[in-house]
């Protein structure tokens, strides 16, 4: 019984204490309510009209006391549902919210012919990052490149985080001129912006990038796209790091690239 009582009222569940609270003031304040307005209208339960203004009180109550309840329920589970779509370090989109997007303006472009991009990112070196610095720091890192790809992606653009430093940008209505010069603004933004540590320190850090388009070539799912930009960014971290690699495309028949 005592285990009962005390996971009812523990002190460290901010939000149950919060619940009760406003729970006992309803309690306490209706009746109080109803006993300021009666006396105020000087009302007797004598009164013929005093049934009549009760009802209607507590009708009137009742409603406004429903929909609060409605309202701050809404908000709570609209909250939630955001932060399900959304990566709790980073703040960026996770993968689910990004394919299912991705399967929308893929659709849109099967339908419509407009054009849709790839951007697909990794820090260059981040083990080094948490193995000189701790992994706290490296956290640190990920936040702040997360913040200076949101802030140079454009308002239409879903940038997510996918993978422990991966992120991915997808560029809807999109050429692959467009997508190469984000992807280049990213890169020279983040090379630029020195990290701020918590102890005061600064570090810098890189990073590489794959672009790919549906200009460029045709996939038939959003996969395949997907793909060819996750095999440029590969050739970016082979061929140095630190730059942008447009997708290419090779014929399965006769082995040439072609861009």
């Amino acid at each position: 019984m005592l285990s009962v009582f005390r996971s009812l009222f523990s002190f460290n569940d901010k939000s149950r204490i919060q619940r009760a609270t406003q729970g006992f003031l309803l309690g306490i304040c209706a009746p109080l309510g109803w006993f300021s307005i009666s006396h105020i209208l000087q009302l007797t339960v004598t009164d013929p009209l005093y049934e009549v203004a009760l009802y209607t009180y507590i009708t009137v109550g009742s409603v406004l006391a429903m929909v609060g309840f409605a309202l701050r329920i809404s908000k709570g589970e609209e909250r939630y549902a955001r932060m399900s779509l959304l990566d709790p370090l980073t703040e960026l989109y996770n993968s689910r919210y990004l394919l299912t997007r991705a399967d929308q303006e893929f659709a849109l472009f099967n339908r419509t012919g407009q054009n849709m991009a790839v951007i697909m990112a990794d820090i260059d070196h981040f083990k080094y990052v948490n193995d000189q610095y701790g992994h706290s720091v490296g956290d640190v890192v990920l936040q702040q490149v997360a913040t200076v790809m949101r802030n140079t992606a454009r308002k239409v653009d879903i940038v997510a985080r996918v993978g422990g430093e991966e992120f991915t940008v997808l560029l809807p209505d999109s050429t692959t001129k467009g997508a190469m010069v984000r992807a280049e603004r990213i890169r020279e933004r983040i090379a630029s912006t020195p990290i701020l540590l918590p102890d005061g320190r600064t570090i810098n850090v890189k990073i590489s990038l794959g672009v790919s388009s549906t200009e460029e070539f045709v996939p038939d799912v959003f996969n395949e796209l997907y793909e060819s930009a996750d095999n440029a960014l590969y050739r970016a971290k082979r061929d140095g790091r630190n730059r942008v690699v447009k997708a290419v495309e090779s014929d399965p028949l006769t082995g040439e690239v072609a861009c």
